[in-house]
C-alpha cells in the first residue's frame, strides 16, 4: 500500500505524466488513488481518523448548501464530490498509511527531489533564450522572468510554496547526518534559495524569511512574545501589502487590500454559509489573494471555522510536540526512535508554518498540496503520542472548538488594519 501511496506522490510531485509522451493524457493519479485506497483499506491496520479529518470532511455539505443558497443550485455538490475524491481521501491515505519514520523519510526526500527537479527545470527557463524549460513550459514573462512548472505547479507562486514547505525537511536530513550529508544539504539549501529568487514570488521570498523568524521565535521566545507575535503578524503582513513592499506596482498592491476588504464585506453580508465556494471571482473580478478571507467569504463562518479550526489544531499538536522536553527520554530504550519522531514532527510543524505565512497572500485555501502535508502531520502525531499520552490528551472536540474560535482572531486583525488603514 505505501509503494502505491509513494507512486500516487511521485506523480502528484513530479509529475512526468505532464511532459513524457506517452504518459500525458493517462489518468495515471487516479489509478494509484485507487490502488492505495483499496490495499489500505483491506489489509492496513490501524485505519487513522483524526479530528481534523472529521472537520474537513465536514465542510463538504457546509459547500453543497452555500451553493444552494447562493443560486448555484447542485453544483455545490460537485465541487463537494470533487473535493472529496482529490482532497479528503489524499489526506485520509497519507494519515494512516505513513505510519513509520522511514517512510515519512521516503517521502521528505521526494518533496525535496521533486523541487529540485523544478528549480532546475526553472533555471532552464530563466537562462534560456526563450524561457523555455525541459518541459515544455515557459516561463512568466516580465521585469523578471517568473519560472513554473507543469500541472498544479504551473504557477510561480504555487511552486515557490513547496520549496519553503520544503526547506525544514532540508534542516531535518542537515541535523540527522553526517559530514557529507550536512555538505549535500547545504548544497540544496542554496539550490533553493536560487529557486526562490527566481520564482519572482514576494510571498515566497516573505515566508522564507518568516519561516526563520518563527523558529528562532517559538524556539526562544517566551509565551507573551509568541502569543504577541501570531496576533500582530497578520497586522504586520497586511501592512506590508498596504505599503507597496508586496509588490512592485502600488496599484497592484492597493487592488489585493480592497480585494481582502470586500471579502470581509462579503462574509458581513452572508455570515453562517458565505457567497458560494468559487464565488469569490464572480462578485469581486479577481481573486482574493488571501487564503484565509477567500474560505470566510466563500464558506462564512460555518466553513471557516471548520477549515481554520483544522489547521489551526495540526499547528497546535505539532507545536506542543516542538516544545516537549526530550530530557524525559533520556534512559528510554527507543531514545533515538522516539528523537528521531519529535524531529521528523517539527520539520512537518515548520512546513505548515511555511504554508501559513505563504497561503496569506495566495489563494490556495484548498490545494492538494495542503490535505497532503496535514495527512503527513497527522500520521507524525499519532506516532509520537504512543510516548508522549499528553498529547493525546489534546485531540478532543473541545480543543478543535478553541482552534477553530482562535483562527478567527486572524480576519479580525487583517479587517481591524485594512480599516485603519485605507
Amino acid at each position: 500500500m505505501f509503494f502505491f501511496l509513494f507512486l500516487y506522490a511521485t506523480f502528484v510531485l513530479i509529475r512526468p505524466q505532464e511532459f513524457i509522451g506517452f504518459l500525458i493524457g493517462f489518468p495515471i493519479i487516479m489509478i494509484f488513488t485507487i490502488l492505495a485506497t483499496a490495499t489500505a483499506l483491506l489489509v492496513h491496520r490501524p485505519l487513522r481518523w483524526s479530528i481534523q479529518q472529521t472537520m474537513l470532511l465536514l465542510m463538504l455539505p457546509v459547500i453543497s448548501v452555500s451553493a444552494l443558497l447562493n443560486g448555484w443550485g447542485t453544483k455545490g455538490l460537485v465541487e463537494s464530490q470533487g473535493m472529496l475524491i482529490s482532497s479528503i481521501l489524499p489526506l485520509f491515505l497519507f494519515a494512516s498509511v505513513v505510519s513509520t519514520a522511514s517512510r515519512q523519510t521516503k517521502l521528505m526526500l521526494l518533496s525535496i527531489t521533486a523541487s529540485l527537479i523544478m528549480i532546475h527545470n526553472g533555471w532552464v527557463q530563466y537562462t534560456s533564450y526563450d524561457a523555455f524549460g525541459w518541459t515544455g513550459t515557459q516561463a512568466v514573462a516580465g521585469d523578471l522572468r517568473r519560472i513554473v512548472y507543469v500541472g498544479i505547479f504551473q504557477d510561480p507562486n504555487d511552486l515557490g510554496m513547496l520549496i519553503v514547505m520544503n526547506l525544514p525537511f532540508v534542516a531535518y536530513f542537515f541535523h540527522r547526518g553526517g559530514v557529507m550529508m550536512k555538505l549535500l544539504c547545504l548544497g540544496v539549501f542554496a539550490v533553493f534559495m536560487y529557486g526562490v529568487y527566481i520564482t519572482g514570488s514576494r510571498g515566497t521570498v516573505l515566508g522564507t524569511a518568516a519561516l526563520f523568524g518563527f523558529y528562532l521565535l517559538l524556539r526562544y521566545g517566551g509565551t507573551r512574545m509568541i502569543l504577541a507575535g501570531i496576533t500582530f503578524g497578520p497586522v504586520v503582513a497586511t501592512l506590508l501589502s498596504q505599503f507597496g513592499g508586496l509588490s512592485s506596482d502600488e496599484a497592484s498592491a492597493r487592488s489585493r487590500l480592497y480585494a481582502w476588504y470586500d471579502g470581509v464585506h462579503y462574509l458581513l453580508g452572508n455570515p453562517v454559509f458565505g457567497i458560494g465556494k468559487g464565488n469569490f471571482m464572480d462578485w469581486h473580478g479577481r481573486t482574493a489573494h488571501n487564503s484565509y478571507i477567500l474560505v470566510a467569504s466563500e464558506l462564512g463562518t460555518l466553513g471557516y471555522t471548520l477549515w481554520g479550526g483544522a489547521l489551526a489544531l495540526t499547528v497546535y499538536i505539532g507545536y506542543k510536540i516542538f516544545k516537549l522536553p526530550v530530557e524525559r527520554f533520556a534512559n528510554h530504550p527507543q531514545k533515538e526512535l522516539i528523537l528521531n519522531e519529535i524531529k521528523i514532527s517539527t520539520a512537518l510543524f515548520f512546513s505548515m508554518i511555511a504554508y501559513l505565512v505563504t497561503a496569506f497572500f495566495l489563494s490556495r485555501s484548498y490545494i492538494l498540496l495542503l490535505f497532503i502535508f496535514i495527512g503527513m502531520n497527522i500520521a507524525a502525531h499519532y506516532r509520537v503520542m504512543k510516548w508522549a499520552p499528553e498529547i493525546k490528551a489534546l485531540l478532543t472536540y473541545k480543543t478543535a472548538l478553541y482552534c477553530g474560535l482562535a483562527s478567527w482572531i486572524l480576519v479580525f486583525m487583517v479587517y481591524g488594519t485594512l480599516k485603519v488603514s485605507l
